[in-house]
């Protein structure tokens, strides 16, 4: 399977449509200090210990501070077969158009 980019304002709608499951790939100290609701801290740095945990039959949609540690992860995730979405401009991009 392959993943998408989707820009921030797309993130509610595919949340909503897909019921997907929202993954802030960055370090727990960053996470901490701010993080998008209902967003799981699964840092990219660990990626191998938490993937093959997650289910297969719902989208996982990625986001880190600026959109390329989470594309390096939905690459990752997307041949591992997931359905996977990664947010362009990270965090500071949902942050904005919000």
């Amino acid at each position: 399977m392959t993943f998408y980019t989707i820009h921030p304002r797309e993130l509610e709608d595919i949340m909503r449509r897909k019921h997907g499951i929202l993954i802030d790939v960055r370090e727990a100290d960053s996470y901490r200090e701010y993080h998008y609701p209902n967003a799981r801290n699964l840092p990219y740095e660990k990626i191998d210990q938490w993937m093959h945990r997650l289910p297969k039959n719902r989208p996982l949609v990625l986001y880190c501070d600026y959109g390329s540690t989470s594309l390096l992860a939905a690459r990752k995730l997307g041949r591992e077969g997931y359905e996977v979405y990664t947010i362009v401009g990270g965090i500071k991009a949902m942050r904005t158009s919000d």
